[in-house]
């Protein structure tokens, strides 16, 4: 009984340790993820503890398989479609709600001439689903991107909401910020490396 016990635990430390690293993220990436301490992670990799129920059911919606899955000695190959059909899902309820007041607006006549910006609103609303989605399931890039999303979508908002005299400056304080997320996620990438 006792073989069999440390065989299993075992294997979940493998298992757990493989779809971490499957899914790019590192000890401190997935412990954040669980709010529990690296520490906590290194543990349960190394076979010295096993997570509760809860936090490996926590693990497997995280990298996308089962409970079972992480205690099975063959690893299932990593498919993100389920994550990109929750975010695409997400993303068009977003488009859906802008496109209901945009009808709404136009029906009952509230500011028909501007209802249209509701569209463009939709942009950085839609990166903010995307960036909490990535930051969840994908890698730095695409954190990035939707980062870029957001500053470039809220310029562009404001761009064509109010009519600024100087245009320049607010294109200004967009390449700014976006310098400064370039910047953010290149430490964040180079952490990550040396974290493992």
């Amino acid at each position: 009984m006792m073989e069999s016990e440390d065989a299993l635990r075992q294997l979940i430390a493998e298992n757990i340790a493989y779809y971490r690293r499957q899914n790019g993220d590192t000890q401190a990436d997935l412990a954040e993820k669980l709010n529990y301490s690296d520490k906590s992670v290194s543990k349960w990799e190394r076979g010295d503890g096993t997570p509760d129920i809860f936090i490996l059911s926590k693990i497997a919606d995280l990298y996308g398989v089962t409970v079972q899955d992480l205690l099975r000695t063959k690893k299932v190959p990593k498919s993100h479609t389920r994550h990109v059909l929750i975010t695409l899902l997400s993303i068009g309820l977003v488009w859906l709600a802008m496109t209901v007041l945009f009808c709404a607006a136009k029906i009952l006549g509230i500011l028909p001439d501007w209802a249209w910006l509701l569209f463009i609103y939709a942009i950085p609303i839609s990166a903010i689903v995307w960036l909490v989605f990535s930051a969840l399931w994908w890698n730095l890039l695409l954190q990035a991107i939707s980062g870029s999303l957001i500053i470039w979508g809220v310029g562009l908002s404001l761009v064509l909401s109010i009519h600024l005299d100087s245009v320049f400056l607010l294109l200004t304080i967009c390449g700014v910020l976006q310098i400064l997320l370039v910047l953010f996620y290149v430490l964040k990438y180079q952490s990550r490396k040396k974290n493992g």
